[in-house]
């Protein structure tokens, strides 16, 4: 990104910019591929919003210079802000030309507006790098950033950072050996779907439009502006953007579009009083709440500023200003550390995360058809299923995020496995009489089920039995009913004849919970069957 001293607007874009290029080397979901869009569209419309104050400080700066009948240095100026207002506009529609070209080589839009190849790398690649070395758009579009921040320089006199940087040249990838050889074209829109190759060229438009002001700007401290006779006031709101995750601080810039330091404005904000500076400018900022979002996760909020300030005449005027600003629902990350389903009453290890929030994190959780246990590490959380479905609410700093649903599984049933002697028997081949020694009984847990949960696959039989058939009729010949607290028992089978049949009933089971505590499982009394040969 370039150097230099950056605007709050700037630092707030470039910030947007790091967050949609490290997610852009994710395999995003369908869920951040819409958010990439709604940011999108929330650059496109602060381009909107700042060419629209720009056009206002045009016409400021010429008024002021027909009003002072200015001596011909300050006319050159008017001349130098048309061919800057030019240049932007021209600049701007090659930029916004060059996204409908990427729309319409991934396939352009559906009937409802929707982009058909949102996803689309290859032929994003192909238009902006070129079939062979250096033949695609993107050279062209740096090679035409470069001409602006140049001509821009050339009449402001000011220092202005480069926009298109390749990658020796970016002090954000100058020091990393994968990415510091790559030009402009391959950092940017290398491997990029066509959401987050438009992002990019939306981006470099914010901050050619933050150019313009600033040169504008210091064309207007150049023809007095400090000293003019303030006759016409607009009140204007700068939003950082109007979409912003709920739960982090939006950000906005309260001020008149004319103003002098000899008339300082007082701007507030219902009963909040903003520290104004020097150019006349209140910063505003809030945590941004959630709340009922519409179907694209957005929610429509707005404020109102006042603004006093004393006109030529020495009375106070109070000037107000809505802004409307849209709230856009965080992405909910909750990575499993447990296993991919929850099962009931069962301690379901997961890390829920809202990667939007980054730093502003500060996670708390409640839940509806369960209980939730926090850890020591941040949103790492045990989920304890009561009812057959989950919902999870998650906050950050007291602020409401979204809500997560789970489906409840049942656990899984242990396997009772009974040993002759520490060997499994086969019911087809049976053992022999003399050869029983001892019998032991076992249950096993589901595989799954042990595997994701282990602190809660923990099973004992606590109470089984031994009976003795013998004859088509089954009469108990010899039988050892109750076992309690016994998993392995000597048994001597000299009282067992050929063709008896053993049957091994489990009558009690337990199994052991995260928490340490013992609860019953309820498995069926079948027994099992070893034929005695």
């Amino acid at each position: 990104m370039a150097t230099g001293k950056e605007t709050p607007r700037q630092r707030m874009i470039g910030m947007m910019y790091l967050v949609l290029t490290a997610l852009l080397a994710l395999q995003v979901s369908s869920a951040i591929i819409e958010k990439f869009i709604a940011l999108n569209s929330s650059m496109e419309l602060a381009v909107v919003h700042s060419s629209a104050q720009n056009r206002i400080q045009y016409e400021t700066l010429k008024q002021a210079v027909k009003d002072r009948n200015s001596p011909p240095k300050e006319r050159r100026l008017v001349q130098q802000s048309e061919a800057l207002q030019q240049r932007t506009e021209t600049l701007i529609a090659y930029m916004n030309k060059l996204k409908q070209e990427m729309i319409d080589v991934s396939g352009g839009k559906d009937e409802e507006g929707t982009l058909k190849g949102a996803k689309e790398e290859t032929a994003i690649e192909v238009l902006m790098l070129g079939a062979t070395s250096k033949s695609g758009k993107a050279y062209e579009l740096q090679k035409r950033l470069q001409e602006y921040t140049s001509f821009v320089q050339s009449i402001s006199g000011q220092s202005i950072p480069e926009l298109a940087l390749d990658g020796k040249d970016d002090p954000l990838y100058r020091n990393n050996p994968e990415q510091k050889s790559k030009d402009f074209a391959q950092l940017n829109f290398a491997q990029t779907p066509l959401v987050a190759a438009m992002a990019v060229i939306s981006e470099l438009e914010t901050r050619v439009v933050t150019i313009e002001r600033d040169a504008v700007n210091k064309m207007l401290a150049q023809v007095g502006i400090n000293d003019y006779k303030v006759d016409r006031l607009k009140p204007m709101v700068r939003s950082m953007s109007k979409y912003v995750p709920a739960g982090t601080p939006f950000q906005a810039e309260v001020f008149m579009a004319a103003t002098s330091t000899s008339m300082l404005p007082q701007i507030s904000v219902g009963n909040q009083a903003l520290n104004v500076n020097g150019d006349g400018i209140g910063q505003f900022r809030f945590t941004a709440s959630g709340g009922n979002y519409d179907t694209q996760g957005l929610l429509k909020k707005s404020f109102t500023a006042q603004i006093k300030v004393k006109k030529p005449n020495g009375q106070d005027t109070v000037y107000t200003v809505t802004e409307e600003y849209y709230v856009v629902q965080p992405v909910i990350k909750a990575q499993t550390v447990s296993g991919q389903s929850l099962y009931f009453n069962c301690g379901n290890k997961k890390e829920v995360d809202v990667p939007a929030l980054g730093a502003y994190y500060k996670p708390s959780f409640t839940a509806t058809g369960a209980t939730v246990q926090t850890t020591d590490k941040k949103g790492v959380i045990y989920i304890i299923p009561t009812k057959s479905r989950v919902e999870l609410k998650v906050y950050s700093d007291g602020q409401f995020i979204g809500l997560e649903p789970f489906k409840v599984n049942p656990v899984p049933k242990p396997t009772i496995e009974v040993r002759v002697n520490g060997a499994i028997i086969n019911a087809k081949t049976g053992v022999t009489a003399q050869s029983i020694r001892n019998i032991s009984i076992k249950a096993i847990p589901e595989s799954n089920f042990a595997r994701e949960l282990p602190e809660d696959a923990v099973y004992k039989v606590v109470e089984w039995s031994i009976e003795v058939g013998r004859g088509k009729n089954s009469v108990i010949a010899a039988n050892m009913p109750s076992i309690r607290d016994k998993e392995i028992v000597a048994y001597n089978g000299n009282n067992v004849q050929s063709r008896d049949v053993l049957f091994v009933t489990p009558k009690k089971v337990l199994r052991k919970t995260y928490l340490g505590t013992w609860e019953e499982v309820s498995l069926p009394s079948t027994p099992i069957v070893i034929p005695v040969i």
